[in-house]
């Protein structure tokens, strides 16, 4: 059984993961255009760069020749995925630590059972 205190502290941590959590779900709810790929800058021993837009694709990766007009365009929506991803990634990972913390809340808050093993023996006589 864990102390007041103990216990004090695990809902604390509690509340400041729900407050992350809550955070990041306003991330993946937000109307931000996005291109689901990553903007690729590459360049050439000639000094010239070409920008690339890579899209995955379940056999391979599929790149995208992005104009120089347009690079601007798809840059910003490829970095608005990419944050997506990783507030997604985030908000597994704080799914998990909230729901370890509940319960070792619950654990902590139980009372300790003893569980005897093995036969009790009867006394034949009484």
């Amino acid at each position: 059984m864990m102390t007041k205190l103990q216990l004090a502290k695990t809902r604390q941590k509690i509340r400041a993961l729900k407050a992350r959590r809550n955070v990041l779900e306003h991330v993946a709810m937000a109307h931000h255009p996005m291109v689901a790929g990553s903007f690729i800058e590459r360049r050439f021993k000639t000094g010239q760069i070409a920008y690339f837009l890579s899209i995955p694709t379940p056999q391979n990766s599929w790149h995208r020749h992005v104009r120089k007009v347009e690079v601007d365009y798809f840059r910003r929506r490829a970095t608005a995925w990419s944050e997506y991803v990783n507030s997604m990634a985030e908000w597994v990972r704080t799914n998990k630590e909230i729901e370890l913390l509940l319960r070792s809340l619950g654990k902590g808050r139980c009372e300790k059972v003893e569980i005897r093993r093995g036969k009790k023996r009867r006394n034949p006589r009484a």
